[in-house]
């Protein structure tokens, strides 16, 4: 992808501080897969994550995130990407997060194919967007939210 460095880590891992600077990743930096999706190297503070956990901005840098809607750092209810690594903030909480692509996101048991999602009022899901909403949709469902826990493929939009 022209413009953006192509991602040559996991992006499933995770970092104490100490590696992150070893490894040269910045705070905020996006990367690329050769499908298309984009990451940004993030600090989580808060709450661990899960993986498909949704994350808000908590920082005006845009440089830490947060999985919670209506407390903590969260800056914003609008979703600024999706988690794709299992975060314990107290041993390694650096990772990096899906911005745009196809990614598997926590829903709330009610998402059906084709809805446009928004964040939920539970920490980490995504729920259907509702008339009025419409400024806080960050992705399309490809698929219901099935399983336990309840996710489903989610294709990114807007979140960058």
């Amino acid at each position: 992808m022209a413009g953006l460095n192509k991602i040559t880590e996991a992006v499933t891992e995770t970092y104490t501080d100490a590696q992150r600077l070893a490894l040269g990743n910045q705070l905020g930096e996006l990367r690329a897969d050769l499908n298309g999706n984009i990451y940004e190297f993030v600090l989580v503070v808060d709450l661990d994550l899960v993986v498909g956990d949704v994350v808000y901005p908590a920082a005006v840098t845009g440089t830490s995130v947060t999985s919670d809607y209506t407390g903590g750092s969260g800056l914003t209810i609008r979703v600024k990407g999706v988690a794709i690594a299992a975060v314990d903030i107290s041993a390694a909480p650096y990772c990096w997060i899906q911005r745009a692509g196809v990614v598997s996101t926590l829903g709330d048991g009610s998402v059906a194919a084709g809805d446009p999602v928004i964040g939920h009022t539970t920490n980490g899901a995504a729920d259907t967007m509702a008339a009025g909403e419409e400024h806080l949709v960050f992705g399309f469902a490809l698929a219901a939210d099935t399983g336990s826990p309840t996710v489903f493929a989610c294709q990114l939009t807007g979140t960058l």
